[in-house]
């Protein structure tokens, strides 16, 4: 699988490019840079087909509207966390002064859906608790997943912003995350990748009996 990383926009979001080996077709997951991420289209010679959003914050939909109206690429995202991409309140980027270019998107998410993207094959799990509408994108054939702010490495989301639930993010890690297969490697909305095998071993959501987080 092609897969491209880039840690950018306010706070340092993850915006990963995925396809198929050898393809000309890429997706982007949670588009934060509209300008970088379309230096990095340019600059491989990629053709945008797809945009898919794993919650409602604006650290990871920033680049969604400038994109979409330069690429024409389908945009997926949450049914609950849709009012992210037209909201500077439920995208929180008012309290950052930040303004989002409100924005439809083309396709709402639940869980069990499944479709394909830069020839990739996703299916969602809805992963709630960092918000409301948190989705993870599995790609069985790659054996990986794309878990937006519900894990890192070594820990987890924020549950004390609006419609966080520190209840649905344990259950959403331990019985939802967790219960993929070990080798899965796990793609979170900031910082490194991790495996389940190393977050069941390792994660915080396992030993502590009180809320936690960075």
């Amino acid at each position: 699988m092609l897969l491209y990383s880039y840690a950018c926009g306010p706070v340092s979001a993850n915006m990963i490019f995925v396809g198929r080996d050898g393809a000309k077709t890429v997706a982007v997951i949670d588009p934060s840079d509209a300008d970088l991420a379309k230096t990095v289209l340019k600059e491989h010679g990629w053709t945008l087909s797809d945009i898919l959003i794993t919650h409602r914050h604006f650290d990871h939909l920033l680049g969604v509207a400038a994109l979409k109206e330069a690429t024409g690429a389908t945009v997926y995202i949450s049914e609950a966390d849709a009012c992210g991409l037209k909201s500077s309140l439920h995208s929180l980027s008012m309290a950052q002064r930040i303004a989002i270019t409100p924005t439809e998107p083309d396709v709402l998410l639940h869980e069990g859906d499944t479709f394909e993207a830069a020839g990739l094959r996703f299916r969602v799990l809805e992963t709630p608790g960092h918000t409301a509408g948190g989705i993870t994108f599995v790609c069985d054939d790659e054996r990986c997943a794309f878990v937006g702010d519900t894990l890192f490495r070594d820990g987890y989301g924020r549950f004390d912003l609006p419609t966080g639930d520190f209840e649905a993010l344990t259950h959403s890690l331990r019985a939802v995350l967790f219960a993929l297969p070990d080798d899965y490697r796990l793609y979170p909305g900031h910082d490194e990748p991790t495996t389940v095998a190393y977050e069941k071993r390792a994660n915080p959501i396992n030993y502590e009996g009180t809320p936690w987080f960075d």
